[in-house]
């Protein structure tokens, strides 16, 4: 069983002579993000199941531009990104990959330039396709419609039909639904979602609820708001629920078994058992002369002591009520903090400190860059020089020598872009955590006063 599916990608397209100088800054950013991924020596098993169809993968991108440049057509929709899934265990690496190839071929092979990649980083095998949107032959785009998507699962079908492999034949309304890829690889890494947030909540909520009306109170003062009406007061097919502070809704019957409004009232029914008390103790807070201590650090501190102790009052958000602990802005402030623990670990492998040491790595990593770079163009030469010859075992020896360098190139430009973004978080972050350790030397007065004066006022003995 085969599942398809396609979308376009948007994006702008820069000169051919800027791209050529340098691929990183000039491809088109969501055209070249989708190459990038497809292509991912982690996904592909080591690239050996990438093809092109009138393309070569390695220089895709640039060819992809070149079309568009000679039909002058370089805005709208530069590209189309799509799919084939195939059942868990139905298929292997080379059979999977052949389907994807017949059928980028039959669909779009007398027109259009296409890269094929198939993966296997979701438990299962599938191909990815990134399809050009102007065509090489004719300069027409590609117009995306039902029927071409219909048309892209019948091929499908046929084909998969033509290898022995079952057919999705279920309606859509009995089909289990799929988490999308983000979600799936939040929940493989450990790392809160949404909709396992919201499911948390419920699930916490009904424990701690002996009625219905209970829940339903509790829901509500813990921010969310169940939506199961129009406007004009007629009845919604599909009830939402309203999440705390903010506008997003979710569709009840998107959560899975166990969470529509019959099965609240059966579980709020079958429950007996109150919930511990949500709220956990509160942290201590840090003596006047710790905080003192802190602030004359923070204003003379380097980059590893900035990065370090933000993270920390960062982290520190994780000791609020438990309702509380995965919103959707906090979802998106725990993003923000793995990224600042990214750049904390960064800054401390290389013992950065200052702006000068930063612009100076940034500098040595840059030469690298260029002299790996040329490397790899070596190797890829010498590759299509066996590949003419008719030597394959020289010719994957260079290939494999030169996916090596592509890998130490990303993590190369990873390293750059982290630099750039040292130097443009650093003044932010400074200035936050210095105003943080003021506050709570405020808050630390304030109590204090607060103490004498009570102290003074019923104390009779103290005058």
């Amino acid at each position: 069983m085969a599942v398809t599916n396609m979308w376009a990608v948007k994006g702008s397209v820069s000169s051919v002579v800027k791209y050529i100088e340098n691929p990183e800054k000039t491809t088109p950013r969501d055209m070249q993000q989708v190459m990038s991924y497809i292509t991912d020596a982690d996904k592909t098993e080591q690239m050996m199941y990438v093809t092109g169809i009138n393309c070569e993968p390695e220089i895709a991108a640039k060819q992809f531009i070149q079309t568009k440049q000679l039909w002058g057509k370089e805005g709208g929709r530069v590209a189309y990104h799509g799919y084939q899934s195939f059942r868990e265990g139905e298929v292997d690496a080379d059979t999977a990959h052949k389907i994807g190839v017949e059928l980028a071929q039959e669909l779009w092979g007398d027109r259009f330039e296409v890269v094929v990649a198939t993966h296997l980083n979701t438990g299962h095998y599938h191909n990815h396709f990134c399809l050009n949107s102007v065509s090489f032959r004719d300069g027409y785009k590609y117009h995306d419609t039902k029927e071409d998507i219909r048309r892209m699962r019948d091929v499908s079908d046929a084909i998969c039909r033509a290898h022995g492999l079952s057919i999705e034949s279920a309606k859509k309304s009995d089909q289990i639904k799929r988490k999308n890829y983000r979600e799936w690889k939040d929940l493989r890494d450990g790392n809160p979602t949404l909709r396992g947030k919201v499911m948390k909540d419920i699930d916490d909520t009904i424990k701690s609820s002996r009625t219905v009306k209970e829940f339903a109170s509790k829901m509500k003062d813990m921010g969310y708001k169940f939506i199961l009406v129009t406007e004009t007061g007629k009845e919604l097919k599909h009830p939402k629920l309203m999440l705390p502070n903010s506008d997003i809704c979710v569709r009840l019957d998107s959560l899975g078994p166990g969470y529509g409004l019959d099965d609240f009232y059966k579980r709020v029914i079958e429950n007996t058992v109150i919930a511990a008390d949500p709220f956990r103790e509160l942290e201590e807070q840090p003596s006047m002369e710790k905080i003192n201590r802190y602030t004359r650090r923070l204003e003379k501190a380097g980059f590893r002591v900035i990065i370090t102790y933000h993270c920390l009052q960062l982290r520190s958000c994780k000791y609020k009520r438990k309702y509380r602990e995965y919103s959707p802005q906090l979802i998106k402030d725990i993003r923000k903090l793995e990224r600042f623990c990214e750049l904390q670990s960064f800054c401390r492998k290389y013992m950065l400190d200052t702006p000068e040491q930063v612009e100076a790595f940034k500098e040595a990593l840059r030469k690298r860059i260029s002299d790996i770079a040329k490397a790899r163009d070596e190797d890829r030469k010498q590759q299509r020089y066996w590949d003419r010859k008719g030597v394959p075992a020289y010719a994957n020896l260079y290939r494999l020598v030169a996916q090596e360098k592509t890998k130490v190139l990303r993590e190369l430009y990873k390293e750059v872009h982290m630099c750039e973004e040292l130097i443009q978080t650093d003044p932010m972050i400074r200035v936050q955590s210095i105003n943080l350790v003021q506050q709570r030397i405020r808050e630390e007065e304030k109590h204090r006063q607060r103490k004498e004066f009570t102290k003074f006022r019923f104390n009779p003995h103290v005058r």
